[in-house]
């Protein structure tokens, strides 16, 4: 199997998944080494296609039909469960996580958290999160069911007074 065909099976395992998958796997798939594949998702990632890595794999995010918004909160490192369960909770995928650090500027992760076993993964993986580079101010990009699920969290969020409002 050539580069394209094989990259093009790649893309096509990953977007027909909703769980992640490694490069292991993947390059086990292929009969090729890990990083092949991870050549191989590079060069995917520059033809423009939307896939995600993180400590479990690859995928990508199924955003058809669901509302993709921002938000931006502050809180300390105590109150990161707690916030990700309140957003999971409303059906809520937590995407990434991204601050604006004073000396490189934007730095992001990707989190892709969907269910209670994700939160529970990250936690305790967790050494340090990404927040602490700005005593606790970061954002989230949110892919959420609807704009009313959106609302609910954003209020949700306010009532535990981590929102950073914009008014």
């Amino acid at each position: 199997m050539n580069g394209k065909d094989r990259r093009n099976k790649i893309l096509n395992i990953i977007m027909h998944r909703n769980e992640p998958i490694k490069a292991k796997t993947l390059g086990e798939m292929m009969s090729v080494s890990r990083q092949v594949i991870v050549g191989d998702i590079a060069l995917l990632r520059a033809e423009g296609h939307d896939i995600f890595a993180s400590d479990r794999g690859y995928l990508m995010h199924h955003l058809k039909n669901r509302y993709v918004a921002k938000v931006a909160v502050d809180h300390s490192e105590k109150e990161t469960e707690k916030e990700l369960r309140t957003l999971v909770d409303l059906g809520i995928h937590i995407l990434d996580v991204s601050v604006d650090h004073k000396v490189y500027g934007i730095l992001s992760g990707q989190l892709n958290i969907k269910t209670h076993e994700d939160i529970d993964a990250f936690m305790n993986a967790l050494e340090a999160p990404l927040s602490a580079l700005t005593q606790g101010v970061h954002v989230h990009t949110l892919s959420c069911p609807n704009e009313a699920s959106y609302q609910d969290a954003l209020r949700l969020l306010d009532n535990l007074n981590i929102l950073i409002r914009n008014d």
